[in-house]
């Protein structure tokens, strides 16, 4: 496979980003119109743990244009990346030749993103907690505590292509 050109990708991301669509959508409210804008951008990456760098930009570059303040943004990056790593390693069970793709959709007070890999999806609730003291010393395992420390996991959708992790965040 040939190397990837990261600026060009980014360049291209940014290019898209920029031209990704403004949905509004009509609501009511005491009887009052509101238009409520929410704005998405999505990205395809390879099943490589290098790709996270590719997703920290898309992520620095969608929280700059939402104008999420800073800790929110380390925040958001770092539960992010948990579940990045953990498409790759779980869903993916490793293979390079898999994708994992992401989207964020953004309202004024809630961001929601979605994390897709290629695996038959699995239960945040049937994993053991990393405070359990039989549980403290272990080199990993604790991904899903990080992202429910900074996320709500709203849900967990399975189709014969892939699972989605959606995470709600409320930005600061």
């Amino acid at each position: 496979m040939p190397p990837i050109n990261r600026a060009a990708l980014v360049h291209l991301a940014e290019y898209l980003f920029r031209c990704t669509l403004l949905l509004t959508f009509l609501g009511r409210f005491n009887g009052v119109k509101q238009e409520i804008l929410m704005k998405r951008a999505a990205i395809v990456l390879s099943g490589r743990y290098g790709s996270y760098e590719l997703l920290r930009d898309f992520i620095a570059l969608f929280a700059e244009e939402e104008r999420y303040s800073f800790p929110f943004v380390e925040a958001l990056q770092l539960s992010m990346k948990e579940a990045f790593v953990n498409a790759i390693r779980h869903g993916n069970s490793g293979r390079e030749d898999l994708t994992v793709s992401c989207k964020l959709t953004a309202s004024p007070s809630i961001l929601l993103a979605f994390v897709r890999d290629c695996g038959k999806g699995f239960n945040p609730d049937d994993q053991p907690s990393p405070v359990n003291p039989l549980h403290l010393f272990k080199l990993s395992g604790r991904g899903i505590y990080i992202i429910r420390s900074i996320a709500e996991i709203i849900a967990l959708e399975r189709d014969v292509d892939g699972s989605t992790l959606v995470l709600r965040y409320i930005p600061y």
